[in-house]
């Protein structure tokens, strides 16, 4: 059933992130690569033909991600960071639900196609929609304080996973649509609030109505709004884009660094194994030491080895975990 409702929502979410169709074009595939092995896992080989799920496959396993190997703090400083962006999603619903309002007042509205006035009445309605599921995720998302506590809502199911040996978190795909569906409504009533001024100013041109002085007004008013509206959103989806591109070399950059700490602390490990075994060597080679002296020195030797080897894990440490932030 949830699945169901994806896929009915999905040419709605589709057209939503239509005002940043640009990045997808600048980002050369840079995020197209939704479909991984935990996609596959889940939802099986059919989910490369099922585009209502791509979109919140990445999402999904991040999630995952945070509930099970996140900390204690992280998974904290998620819920306020989420219980924030709510409250600005509802900022921005009110914001565009007084627009629309205005819009149904614009002068000669009742003249022009009736797409421009159904647009705007929909712009409304779903920015208002969107300040009621902010508020509707704040009074339950919001209840959830300790971080065992989101973990669960978090959660819809748990398996055990035989590579780690260990039971696993499974993310819900219900809480993510809950938490998701503010952005996603308020995303639609700002673009079905642009398609409908643009089709009022370019209804108005057309007909010709008499909205301004001037043998040219209308077509000017046009222009103004298209000009601006087309140089913002190639603007902005360009450099998102571009850091999309960049955010996948930093990652791969990342995965390299991790796998040469790897090597390195796995080299450093059998480096350590040698000098305590060229310590007892040189150690029974040598009378003029005493058996106390020999100690003394053995244990010198392994006390740097282990220094050596926590430098290791403390470096593959913060590599591991400034590759998950970046995710």
């Amino acid at each position: 059933m949830v699945e169901f409702f994806s896929l009915l929502g999905f040419p709605a979410r589709l057209a939503g992130r239509g005002l940043l169709a640009f990045r997808y074009v600048s980002n050369r595939g840079a995020t197209a690569q939704v479909v991984s092995d935990y996609g596959d896992k889940r939802f099986g080989k059919s989910v490369r033909y099922r585009p209502w799920l791509m979109i919140d496959v990445k999402e999904l396993e991040e999630l995952e991600e945070l509930i099970n190997d996140g900390t204690d703090t992280q998974v904290e400083s998620w819920r306020v960071s989420q219980l924030s962006v709510c409250g600005m999603i509802a900022i921005i619903g009110a914001l565009v639900a007084s627009a629309g309002v205005t819009a149904l007042q614009l002068p000669g509205l009742e003249d022009c196609h009736f797409v421009a006035r159904g647009t705007f009445v929909m712009s409304l309605l779903l920015s208002l929609l969107s300040v009621f599921f902010s508020g509707l995720q704040q009074s339950s998302f919001g209840r959830a304080s300790e971080p065992n506590d989101i973990r669960k809502w978090l959660t819809s199911d748990t398996q055990w996973d035989p590579a780690t040996m260990r039971t696993r978190r499974q993310s819900s795909m219900v809480a993510h649509m809950i938490l998701q569906s503010p952005f996603e409504v308020v995303v639609m009533s700002i673009t079905l609030y642009i398609v409908g001024m643009g089709t009022y100013l370019g209804s108005s041109w057309k007909h010709d109505l008499q909205l301004s002085t001037g043998s040219e007004g209308n077509r000017a008013v046009l222009l103004a709004f298209i000009i601006p509206t087309v140089f913002v959103l190639l603007m902005y989806g360009h450099m998102m884009g571009l850091k999309d591109r960049e955010m996948v070399k930093t990652r791969d950059f990342d995965e390299k660094q991790i796998a040469v700490a790897n090597t390195k602390l796995h080299v450093s490990s059998e480096d350590d194994l040698e000098a305590v075994q060229h310590v007892q060597i040189n150690s029974t080679k040598t009378p003029g030491l005493t058996e106390v002296e020999d100690l003394r020195v053995a244990l010198k030797e392994a006390a740097e080895a282990h220094r050596r080897a926590a430098r290791a894990d403390e470096e593959v440490a913060n590599r591991y975990e400034r590759l998950l932030m970046s995710r």
